[in-house]
C-alpha cells in the first residue's frame, strides 16, 4: 500500500471524494449532451479539412510524383501528426505500464488521439510514390527488394491497426455504457464496438491484461515506425547526412510532443468541457515534470549528432550543417531550440510554475509549436534535393540549396490535415464519455481517505 499525505491548508482533488455514481453521472451528461462549441468546432474542423483535401489535390497531386519538392508540406503534415497526435497513445501505455494511479483520468486525453491515424496512413501512401528506389544509394534498408515501398507501408499499416486496436480495447467499458445509456444515434455504433461485454469478473481480468498488451505492442511498433520515417524522410534524402542519432532524436522528440499534445488536451477539457472534478494539479504537476524531463533529453540528443558534426569539420559534414543549422534553416532551428528545449527549461525549472495548471499547459502549446517548426525545417530541407543528388557516388553535399518557401496551398494543406485530425477526435467525442468511468472508478475502488493528526491521507492500495 502506498500512503499520500495533504498537510492543513491544501485541498484534496476532487476525483478522490466522489462516489462512484458522481462519475458515471458525469459520463452520461457528456454523452447526452453535446454543445454548441462541440458542434461548431467540428464543422470548422471539417471544412478546413475539406480545404486541406483540395488543396492536395490541385497542387502536389496535380503536379505529379516526379517533383518531390512539391510534395514538402504534405509531408510535413504527416510527420507533424505522427510526431503528435500518433505519439500521444504511447503516453497512456506508459503511465499504464508504470501503475501509476494518477494517470487514471489522463488515459481518455491521450488515448483518443489513436482515431486520427488514418489520416497520417492516408498522407504516408500518397507520399511513396515520390521516393526514389534504395538500390545504389544509401538507405537503411540494405538494398531489400520493393524498398522503401512495401516494408515502410507494412509497418505504416501494422501501427494504424494497432492505434485503433487500442483505442477500441480501452474503451471498451465505457462504450457499453453508451450502449445502454446513450441516445439512439449514439447506440449503433456503440452496441456493434461492444458487443459481448457484459462487465463480468473475467472480462475485467481480460480487459486489464490485454489492454496493456496491445499499448505495450503500440509503443513496440511506433519506435521502429519513427525510426524508418527519420531514415526515409530525412536521413536518405540529404547527401552526406551520415548519422546514427538522428532517428532517437527524431523518435524522443515525437514522444515530446505527445506528452504536450496530452496536456493541452487535457486543458481544454477542464476549461470548456467540465472536466475540473478530474483533471486537477496532480495531473498538471506530473506531466509537466514528465514534459520537462523529455524538454531536456531534446538537447541531450540534439548535442550527441551536432558535436560529432562539429568536431568532424570536413567538407560534407559542414554543408550540411550549413543547410540544417547554420544557414539555409538557421532561423527554423533557432526557434525550434528555443521552443522545444531553452523556454520549456527556464519555465518548468521553478516549481511553482511547474506544479500549476497554467504553466504546463502554456509550456505545451510552444513545444508542439516548436515541434511543428523543426518538421518544417527538417522536411524542407530533405524534399529539395533531387534524385540525381542521391544516386551513385554523390555522397555529400556539394551545393547547399537554397530555403523552399511555403505557398498558400501548403499552409493550408498542413492545417487542413492538422483540423481533420481534430474533426475526427470530436467525432470520436460523441461516443467516449469523459470521464473515463472505468478508469476513474477503479481508481475510486483503490483509494481510502485516512484522517491523520491535521493532515487527511490517502491509501492506495497496489494489487499488482
Amino acid at each position: 500500500m502506498a500512503t499520500h499525505g495533504h498537510a492543513h491548508g491544501h485541498e484534496l482533488q476532487r476525483t478522490w471524494e466522489l462516489a462512484p455514481s458522481d462519475v458515471l453521472n458525469a459520463a452520461l451528461g457528456w454523452i447526452r449532451s453535446i454543445g454548441a462549441g462541440r458542434r461548431t468546432l467540428f464543422l470548422v474542423s471539417a471544412a478546413l479539412f475539406v480545404l486541406g483535401i483540395l488543396a492536395l489535390l490541385a497542387f502536389p497531386l496535380r503536379q505529379g510524383f516526379a517533383d518531390r519538392q512539391a510534395w514538402t508540406y504534405v509531408a510535413v503534415a504527416f510527420l507533424y501528426l505522427m510526431s503528435t497526435a500518433a505519439a500521444a497513445p504511447a503516453l497512456s501505455t506508459a503511465l499504464r505500464v508504470a501503475r501509476s494511479h494518477w494517470r487514471r483520468p489522463v488515459n481518455r486525453a491521450s488515448e483518443i488521439w489513436g482515431v486520427t491515424l488514418i489520416i497520417p496512413l492516408i498522407l504516408y501512401l500518397l507520399l511513396l510514390p515520390t521516393f526514389p528506389g534504395t538500390e545504389d544509394r544509401l538507405s537503411i534498408w540494405f538494398g531489400w527488394p520493393l524498398s522503401p515501398w512495401l516494408w515502410g507501408a507494412i509497418l505504416m499499416l501494422a501501427l494504424t491497426g494497432a492505434g485503433y486496436l487500442f483505442a477500441w480495447f480501452s474503451s471498451l467499458p465505457d462504450l457499453a455504457i453508451v450502449r445502454d445509456h446513450g441516445s439512439p444515434a449514439q447506440r449503433g455504433l456503440a452496441a456493434w464496438l461492444s458487443r459481448g461485454w457484459i462487465g463480468s469478473h473475467r472480462q475485467w481480468r481480460m480487459y486489464e491484461k490485454v489492454v496493456n498488451n496491445i499499448g505495450v505492442l503500440y509503443v513496440l511498433i511506433y519506435v521502429p515506425v519513427m525510426t524508418v520515417l527519420a531514415s526515409d524522410f530525412i536521413i536518405a534524402l540529404i547527401p552526406g547526412y551520415f548519422t546514427a542519432v538522428f532517428p532517437a532524436y527524431f523518435t524522443i522528440t515525437s514522444f515530446q510532443a505527445g506528452i504536450a499534445l496530452t496536456i493541452v488536451t487535457m486543458a481544454v477539457l477542464r476549461r470548456w468541457g467540465g472536466q475540473a472534478d478530474y483533471l486537477g494539479r496532480e495531473q498538471f504537476w506530473a506531466l509537466g515534470k514528465l514534459l520537462l524531463a523529455f524538454s531536456l533529453l531534446w538537447f541531450y540528443f540534439w548535442w550527441s549528432e551536432f558535436i560529432i558534426f562539429w568536431y568532424g569539420r570536413t567538407p560534407r559534414e559542414i554543408n550540411v550543417l550549413k543547410l540544417i543549422m547554420a544557414e539555409t534553416y538557421r532561423w527554423p532551428f533557432i526557434l525550434s531550440f528555443a521552443m522545444n528545449f531553452a523556454l520549456p527549461l527556464l519555465t518548468l525549472m521553478w516549481n511553482p510554475i511547474r506544479r500549476s495548471i497554467t504553466g504546463p499547459t502554456v509550456v505545451a502549446c510552444i513545444v508542439l509549436v516548436g515541434n511543428l517548426i523543426d518538421r518544417i525545417r527538417l522536411t524542407s530541407a530533405a524534399f529539395s534535393q533531387p534524385d540525381s543528388a542521391l544516386l551513385g557516388h554523390a555522397h555529400e553535399l556539394h551545393e547547399v540549396p537554397a530555403a523552399y518557401i511555403p505557398g498558400i496551398s501548403d499552409i493550408v494543406i498542413v492545417v487542413g490535415m492538422v483540423a481533420g485530425a481534430l474533426m475526427l477526435v470530436l467525432w470520436a467525442t460523441r461516443y467516449l464519455p469523459f470521464p473515463s468511468v472505468a478508469e476513474v472508478v477503479g481508481g475510486l475502488w483503490l483509494r481510502a481517505h485516512k484522517p491523520f493528526k491535521h493532515a487527511r491521507l490517502i491509501v492506495i492500495g497496489k494489487p499488482e
